[in-house]
């Protein structure tokens, strides 16, 4: 359990799923439905590609200071991760009826991505109080 409350198993962890979201954001269009499930437009496709960078740009802070995990950096890494589950499942209900998130692939990875995300940023909230002390 100690381990799962560890700022730098939890900066390496962060990394990595960080980089696989990067990894999928780089998926050519003519693949994202058949790998994702997400039906995109061309403007779907593109905040996809810009949003892929952020996440390699996490990913990378992450992979910095998981040896040397800094708190600020942890407490930023966290609200990333809540907000992003928060973002996930709120645009999940707004675009329910927009066919988005249509096909069954995708209403199975929204809510492990959720679940995951949520469970990464309050591992993270933990960890930073327990550094506290």
């Amino acid at each position: 359990m100690k381990k799962l409350v560890n700022l730098k198993f939890l900066f390496t962890l962060v990394a990595i799923v960080e980089f696989t979201y990067a990894l999928l954001s780089l998926t050519p269009p003519s693949l994202v439905e058949p790998l994702t499930g997400w039906v995109l437009n061309a403007d779907g496709h593109w905040l996809a590609k810009i949003l892929g960078m952020g996440l390699f740009a996490q990913a990378y802070i992450a992979w910095i200071f998981r040896k040397t995990p800094h708190r600020g950096v942890a407490k930023a890494l966290a609200f990333y991760q809540i907000a992003s589950a928060t973002v996930d499942w709120v645009m999940w209900l707004i675009l329910k009826n927009e066919g988005i998130f249509s096909t069954s692939l995708s209403q199975a990875l929204i809510p492990v991505a959720i679940i995951s995300h949520y469970a990464i940023g309050f591992l993270l909230v933990a960890a930073i109080v327990r550094s506290n002390h």
